[in-house]
């Protein structure tokens, strides 16, 4: 194989697949990699790199659970949402679903990630009068 057949098979890479079969094919070739071949994968990692990072931005931002998309600005982890509202932790966030006072159409859970999700509105927690009765004593 040819150099120019190794840089065409390594701008047609779009698998783990190919990228392994590439490499195999790179390193069968007897003697040092032509520079035209470094070149090619350069490019190929940059290309991949670029690829990778846009898909982590955009799983950042919005998460997808059968058919349904959840924007992370509108809807936070306990974690997420203890920090924006400054809870003490995330327990505090999951007492309040537990008990109620997240109500449940605030709350997705999502079963194949292990996450529930909290709809990222300010919640307060139920206060109760404390009495006092002086005249028990």
């Amino acid at each position: 194989m040819n150099t120019q057949d190794i840089i065409n098979q390594i701008r047609a890479i779009a698998t783990a697949e190919d990228m392994h079969r590439v490499d195999q094919l790179i390193r069968s070739q007897p003697g040092p990699m032509a520079p035209e071949v470094q070149q090619a994968l350069l490019e190929k990692l940059k290309e991949s790199t670029a690829q990778s990072k846009a898909a982590r931005e955009d799983m950042i931002t919005t998460l997808k659970s059968q058919g349904v998309e959840y924007p992370l600005t509108d809807w936070l982890t306990p974690k997420k949402y203890a920090d924006r509202f400054g809870l003490k932790n995330s327990e505090v966030v999951l007492n309040w679903i537990n008990r109620g006072i997240i109500p449940p159409d605030h709350i997705k859970e999502i079963p194949e990630l292990g996450v529930r999700l909290v709809k990222a509105v300010e919640y307060s927690p139920r206060t109760y009068e404390r009495t006092t009765d002086k005249t028990a004593s």
